[in-house]
């Protein structure tokens, strides 16, 4: 018996119609019968028939695989926004190719460039921190390969990005320390390219104005999200001669931080400040004194709204799409 894999010409010539058929009939074709449809597939099985992947690939000009670039897979948001990344891509017989810049735009460049020559049909991108300039991304674009950009995305740019609403979970972060008694709020945002920050800033000032708090630019500081920024902002915020009495974080790794200089080096000040940051880290409930609140978001739904306009755009090829921005809700979290 021969070990050849079982191809579409054979299942035509079993049954004695055209390859065409067989080939409508396995891809869920409207215009063939259900009748020719159960026969087409039942044989297919019995005959262990797998499709030439490589053939369907030359055929529709795409090799069904997407890429995903984040900062790592060490941040608990980018490992849950891959699980809805592939979840999404895998429903719809895609592979998926991740690559980690690491904080690093030169790495960054260097997937994208890999990536490309890999051939994927689309890119969702959450780029490094230091990435201030992406002709990189314009580049793969114009090569006709679509870009998603998530979570993070630069100001002033135009494409299509999936993140949270850090805008109004800012607002209700300052609303929350008001309600507390607060009234000397401060604010440690990240790079300030990232439209993210901007948003983040935007709701911190507004909230704020709606509750005639003036802004005070001695309480915000903005911070590269290393250890060492991070330790820089909360000093020069508690050396100050009124320092804050409740701070705003751009996330929770971040609070990490600030927590720890507070203890080692403010323990007086420390137990008197209420913290809030983004991400809702789980292991926040087991401090011994955990933060205010933190603001959590939606990472697996993120990764599947980003993958599913992302499939859009690699499906309709020859349409124009205006660039769209979604941004999912945030609640706020207490531990």
């Amino acid at each position: 018996m021969s070990n050849r894999p079982t191809t579409i010409k054979d299942i035509a010539k079993a049954l004695r119609i055209s390859i065409s058929t067989v080939s409508k009939a396995l891809n869920d074709h409207p215009n063939i019968g259900a009748t020719t449809k159960e026969r087409v597939l039942a044989l297919a099985k019995k005959l262990d028939y797998t499709p030439n992947k490589t053939a369907i690939q030359f055929k529709q000009q795409k090799t069904f695989t997407l890429g995903i670039i984040i900062p790592t897979l060490l941040d608990h948001f980018y490992t849950i926004a891959v699980n809805g990344f592939e979840k999404i891509a895998s429903e719809a017989k895609y592979n998926v190719l991740i690559g980690q810049n690491q904080e690093s735009l030169q790495r960054e460049q260097e997937l994208v460039s890999v990536m490309h020559s890999n051939r994927i049909d689309g890119l969702l991108i959450a780029i490094s921190k230091e990435t201030d300039n992406i002709d990189h991304l314009r580049k793969l674009e114009r090569s006709g390969i679509p870009v998603v950009f998530f979570a993070r995305k630069p100001v002033n740019e135009s494409f299509s990005c999936v993140s949270s609403d850090v805008y109004h979970a800012a607002t209700d972060a300052v609303s929350l320390f008001t309600a507390k008694g607060h009234h000397r709020i401060a604010f440690i945002n990240g790079p300030s390219h990232w439209a993210t920050s901007r948003d983040r800033f935007l709701g911190y000032r507004d909230g704020l104005l709606q509750h005639k708090i003036a802004i005070d630019q001695q309480l915000i500081e903005e911070s590269d999200l290393s250890t060492p920024n991070n330790y820089q902002a909360i000093r020069r915020l508690m050396q100050l001669s009124s320092p804050p009495t409740a701070i705003l974080l751009f996330k929770d790794y971040l609070m990490l931080d600030v927590m720890s200089c507070l203890r080692k080096e403010f323990p007086e000040q420390y137990p008197h400040i209420e913290l809030i940051g983004y991400g809702a880290l789980p292991l926040f409930s087991h401090f011994e004194k955990p933060p205010l609140a933190s603001l959590k978001e939606q990472p697996f739904e993120i990764g599947e709204q980003a993958g599913a306009l992302l499939l859009e755009m690699i499906q309709h090829p020859d349409q124009t799409f205006r660039p769209q921005l979604i941004s999912l809700p945030c609640k706020l979290h207490h531990f």
